[in-house]
């Protein structure tokens, strides 16, 4: 038996192309809400600083008392202060995430339907990558279809990506553009995947492992640290 191969041949490609795209407005989306997330965050940062001053403290007791690991674990789940801060903490986080979020989804709505209305037939992602949004017959979408496509485009997102994976498979089209009747096609004479663009992949890729990593150290040097 062969091993299960990609059959989408302009993945790479649409995966490179939605990089360019999503940098570009993510970091709009971020200085737009900047007043926002800034003060979510700092918040968040001061629910970290509780959270360190409450573990310190039950430690502190639990040790006076000479208690068990048991105990003091349970303590720790049933320490009002700790859950509260721990609470905060989640609320700051999501609160500054759902600010970005949303100014993102605005902006890639009107970013990309502008831009697949075009004489590009595609956002500068798909355009550097040579990629263009037609109708399923290959010809150009009609507003109404764009319009629809970025619509549909939140039930791809809130399938956790499972819409987005169906155009890994025949007929190799995301679920928005099913629901649209749309396709994402390469233009005529794309030619390879360039290197920047297979580079723009590998960083995509290695940031993805690092930052959560990286996060994780952050959150505890945080919590270990006056």
């Amino acid at each position: 038996m062969s091993p299960l191969r990609p059959g989408n041949p302009h993945w790479q490609r649409r995966c490179a192309a939605f990089l360019i795209d999503f940098g570009i407005l993510a970091t709009a989306a971020l200085a737009l809400t900047a007043s926002w997330w800034r003060v979510d965050l700092r918040e968040a940062d001061a629910a970290i600083d509780s959270l360190r001053s409450t573990m310190d403290a039950t430690m502190a007791r639990a040790l006076d008392a000479n208690a068990d690991p048991a105990s003091f674990y349970a303590s720790l789940l049933s320490d009002p202060s700790l859950r509260g801060a721990v609470t905060a903490f989640a609320h700051h986080v999501t609160g500054a995430i759902v600010a970005v979020a949303f100014a993102y989804a605005l902006l890639s709505a009107a970013w990309n339907l502008g831009s697949e209305l075009s004489s590009w037939q595609g956002s500068p992602g798909k355009r550097l990558l040579g990629l263009r949004v037609v109708d399923i017959s290959g010809k150009r979408a009609t507003f109404a279809q764009l319009f629809v496509r970025q619509l549909a485009a939140g039930l791809s997102w809130f399938t956790l990506n499972i819409g987005h994976l169906l155009a890994w498979w025949p007929p190799f089209r995301s679920l928005h553009d099913r629901i649209a009747d749309t396709d994402v096609v390469a233009t005529p004479g794309a030619g390879p995947l360039p290197a920047w663009g297979r580079a723009t992949l590998s960083i995509a890729l290695l940031a993805a492992v690092l930052l959560p990593v990286l996060f994780a150290t952050w959150l505890a040097m945080r919590l270990t640290t006056p």
